[in-house]
Order: structure tokens, then sequence, then C-alpha cells
């Protein structure tokens, strides 16, 4: 996955994790449930074997961001690791 896709996806991740009960604690499940859907959703498929592979490249990408937490908290610190909160 590109820099700019990878991008897309752990922003959406983001604010899906912010609409979707954000003040109950993060989880692993929580994340990978997020990040597949997102990735599902860049993709507009979902037989198709890059999605798999875009689903653990963004997981990776995200793998030493602290899982801790409400999913909003997880949220915001995604958000700033990926520049999007300007201060």
């Amino acid at each position: 996955m590109d820099a700019a896709a990878l991008d897309i996806v752990l922003r959406a991740t983001a604010d899906r994790l912010t609409v979707m009960s954000p003040a109950t604690a993060i989880s692993v499940g929580a994340l990978q449930s997020e990040v597949q859907l997102s990735v599902w959703d860049w993709h507009g498929i979902y037989n198709d074997a890059a999605v798999g592979r875009d689903i653990t490249d963004t997981l990776a990408a995200v793998a030493e961001l602290p899982l801790t937490g409400s999913r909003g908290a997880y949220a915001e610190r995604l958000r700033e690791q990926l520049g999007a909160v300007t201060r």
C-alpha cells in the first residue's frame, strides 16, 4: 500500500473510531475491525488478494501506537501521528 492510500485508510479508521462508541475502551479486535472496514471501503471490493495485504500493511503501520484508553483517544493519537492535528 502506498503512502497516500495508507493515509486515506488511517484517516478513515480514525473517523470510524471517533463515531462508533468513542468512549469505549480500544481493543485489538476493535482496531482490526475498523481497519478492515476502512480498507474495504477504499478498495470498493472484498475478494481481492490485495485487500488482505493492505489490511496487514495498515495494521503494521500502527503497531507501535499505544493501544490504550478509549477508541476516541486512540483516534486522536492516530490523527496526531498522521499530522492531521494542527495546533
